[in-house]
């Protein structure tokens, strides 16, 4: 299956403080484009989760598809 992932251009953005789950509270404007990439997910029986294009310099527990694959894993 595979879902579009479009671009945007932050018009502004400001972080306005911290949560207690870690992510920050924004306030922010953007603007879609007439650009995206695609996503492509696969279901599988196993456990792994294998990100095919890993980016330089962020470790998996890092990285934001990562965690939401395993959630998607953990999720009924």
């Amino acid at each position: 299956m595979a879902w579009p992932s479009p671009a945007k251009i932050n018009l502004f953005l400001h972080i306005t403080g911290r949560r207690d789950d870690g992510y920050h509270e924004i306030q922010t404007a953007f603007q879609f484009l007439d650009y995206s990439d695609s996503l492509e997910f696969q279901v599988q029986k196993s456990i792994t989760i294998d990100l095919l294009t890993p980016l330089e310099g962020v470790k998996n527990d890092s990285n934001l598809i990562i965690r939401a694959a395993k959630c998607l894993q953990t999720a009924d």
